[in-house]
């Protein structure tokens, strides 16, 4: 039976909506996730709800464990996976409040885990991640922004800085040269993790300001970035509940990735 996890963070730190039934804080091989994993019902549906930087947004982007985190999912049952994030526009079409559902990513971090596999390899435990976001879970995506008439994007491609700082103007001229229309911190090695653990993962990203350069002179203001997110909270909300009360789940299996 398919089972649905939602990770927020920036965009939701709490999923208003979600009826608690159980918090859960479990152990895994790579020590505890970021947060308790909030189990209950939204939009009539069991899901999963975890907070990827734990209590009160401690942990930054580039120290989450990520391994934890999925690990933890997968541990529970999770075989669909909603991302939440908030990203910069690079793209002159991705502007503030906009939603995107990206179709690929460039990976630009540094030395975060990105394998729950042991030291003793079997080539036969490499995976292919020539698609990393899953292709029912962006149709479910799109088709509920277009029954509540969201303005959207199904063709991004998202860049994975490391954080926890914003990138250089310099940076973002070279993410846009290499074919990246929006640029955030948390994709990868999430998106990975998720593929490695058998889980199929989408993701809703919020453009919460344009990067740097696009800016128009303007520094990049972490309360514009808030107030612009604020703004965004009923409409994603309202997506969500759309995206898990379609019954998504039933339209496709797991992936079955040999580990």
């Amino acid at each position: 039976m398919n089972k649905l996890a939602i990770i927020g963070g920036s965009a939701i730190s709490e999923l208003k909506g979600l009826e608690v039934i159980g918090r859960h804080w479990p152990d895994t091989p790579f020590g505890k996730p970021e947060g308790e994993l909030w189990t209950g019902q939204f939009a009539n549906t069991d899901v999963i709800f975890l907070d990827r930087h734990g209590p009160k947004r401690g942990t930054p982007p580039h120290l989450i464990n990520y391994r934890a985190n999925m690990w933890a999912l997968a541990e529970a049952g999770v075989t669909h996976v909603i991302g939440l994030s908030i990203v910069g526009g690079i793209r002159a079409d991705m502007i503030p409040g906009h939603f995107v559902f990206p179709d690929q990513l460039i990976d630009y971090t540094q030395g975060r885990p990105e394998t729950c596999l042991s030291d003793e390899f079997d080539c036969r435990q490499h995976i292919d991640f020539s698609y990393p976001y899953c292709p029912t879970l962006r149709r479910c995506f799109i088709n509920a922004a277009q029954r509540l008439h969201l303005n959207y994007t199904d063709d991004a491609t998202y860049a994975v800085t490391q954080g926890p700082r914003f990138e250089t103007v310099a940076e973002v001229n070279r993410l846009e040269r290499d074919g990246c229309d929006v640029v955030g911190m948390t994709a990868m090695p999430e998106a990975l993790l998720a593929r490695e653990l058998r889980m199929r993962y989408g993701s809703i990203a919020v453009v919460g300001a344009k990067a740097a350069g696009r800016t128009d002179g303007r520094l990049i203001d972490v309360n514009d970035i808030r107030r612009v997110v604020n703004e965004s909270l009923v409409a994603l909300e309202a997506l969500l509940a759309d995206v898990v009360s379609s019954s998504f789940a039933k339209q496709s299996e797991p992936h079955t990735t040999s580990l």
